[in-house]
């Protein structure tokens, strides 16, 4: 065994422990600190839904809070459960980081330990680390272990909703004809339909549609990209116009001011035109792609991140954990054995990638208190939110010009060629 081969593991082990523990540092600090108030929130709800009060954490899909449950359980109650759920989510960020490693060469665990550490505490603090981990898993084994990828896309979207969107390009090519598309269909909805089931059986039909009201019913969150336009016209217009507050949804939106209705009708139509581009997408790839050929797991990657960060982009509410639902395509396309005109392009992105989750930490926490600041919010903390938001538009067009060429129809499939570890710096 060389001594790269030693090495390159406990490099990486330390990596993520010194990020870890960067992090651990930081929410000593009382800009971050507040961060873990979330833990708060959820052990109040879970404590009320333990003493009899099932009317609670309605925002959240029912199979989400079974898993809040769990581990208040394991933790013993709302008191003491505080660490046992930080303990929880840093295990599943290490079990991602490890599977990577152990599918293919270092570059994709690399990737996703800076991208996970460039988000901070945000990361442990809120649940949707386990749709981005389910995410990863199943871009994965999507060519593999189809049967484990539809499952995995199937629990994400009982526990998150959003993952459902992604099981179009997982049926690639044409399940009529493809065992493999089969097998995917058939996880996802074993998974994805017996958790809907129960949930039904145990909570009722309300309960379990009301995370699509609740959802329905919020106004413009501030970090969301269609709010961009009004927060650069409040920062930097000098017009106290537009009033922040924190809403019954526990989230920051612009609640008085000119253009709120008009953003919300953009970011309405740009939801429906994501929804349609994930059809438009998966259909391209099940016409267009045939079993055997090299491209597939590629495109197939690729479509999701496109799908993931429209579905970002054009959300009326982007909270900062969102970001990490963009990990796991990255970090899969990095493991993935790609075409050779795409190498340079995973790199990019990958990089990327890692500069919107430091961004993104810098608005939420160390930059919260600017960008709300009323009357007219801070100008350096609202131009890295518009930063971040542009860059997540400028990717969305990358990534679906990228989807569409390693979709194309009859093209040759292209020489392929492992993935080179990721250069960062």
């Amino acid at each position: 065994m060389s001594l790269r081969t030693w090495l390159v593991p406990f490099g990486l082990i330390a990596l993520f422990l010194s990020t870890r523990l960067a992090i651990l540092i930081a929410l000593e600090l009382p800009e971050v600190a507040f961060v873990a108030n979330d833990i708060s929130y959820y052990g109040y709800h879970l404590y009320h839904l333990e003493a009899g009060e099932p009317d609670v954490m309605r925002e959240y899909p029912v199979p989400a809070v079974w898993i809040l449950q769990g581990i208040y359980a394991i933790g013993g109650g709302w008191q003491t459960w505080g660490p046992w759920y930080r303990a929880v989510f840093i295990l599943l960020d290490a079990l991602v980081a490890i599977t990577l490693y152990r599918r293919g060469n270092a570059s994709g665990a690399l990737f996703w330990i800076l991208f996970t550490g460039a988000q901070g505490a945000i990361l442990w603090y809120r649940f949707d680390l386990i749709p981005a981990a389910l995410v990863a898993w199943a871009c994965l084994l999507a060519t593999t272990f189809p049967r484990a990828a539809g499952a995995m896309v199937g629990i994400g979207a009982a526990v998150k909703l959003w993952p459902a969107l992604l099981i179009g390009p997982l049926l690639a090519p044409d399940p009529l004809r493809d065992a493999g598309s089969r097998r995917r269909l058939a996880g996802f909805v074993v998974a994805g339909f017996g958790l809907a089931a129960a949930s039904l059986a145990t909570s009722g039909w309300e309960r379990s549609a009301s995370p699509i009201s609740w959802q329905s019913d919020r106004g413009l969150q501030i970090e969301s990209v269609p709010a961009s336009p009004l927060m650069l016209l409040r920062t930097f217009t000098d017009n106290p116009s537009w009033h922040i507050e924190l809403t019954p949804f526990n989230a920051l939106e612009i609640v008085t001011g000119p253009g709120i209705g008009v953003m919300l009708s953009v970011s309405t139509v740009l939801t429906a035109l994501s929804v349609l581009l994930a059809v438009a997408l998966s259909y391209r790839l099940i016409r267009n792609l045939r079993s055997g050929d090299p491209r597939l797991p590629e495109a197939i990657v690729l479509a999701v991140l496109t799908i993931v960060l429209a579905m970002i982009v054009s959300n009326k509410t982007l909270s900062p954990q969102y970001i990490s639902w963009l990990g796991g395509p990255v970090a899969a396309l990095l493991v993935t054995r790609h075409s050779g005109w795409l190498h340079r392009h995973v790199e990019v992105l990958a990089v990327s990638m890692i500069v919107v989750g430091a961004l993104t930490q810098f608005t939420y926490p160390w930059g919260a208190y600017g960008i709300m600041a009323i009357p007219l919010g801070s100008g350096p903390e609202t131009a890295v939110l518009l930063l971040r938001n542009a860059s997540l538009v400028v990717l969305l067009v990358y990534s679906l010009v990228l989807t569409l060429r390693a979709s194309a129809g009859g093209v040759p499939a292209p020489p392929r060629r492992s993935a080179a570890p990721l250069q960062v710096g």
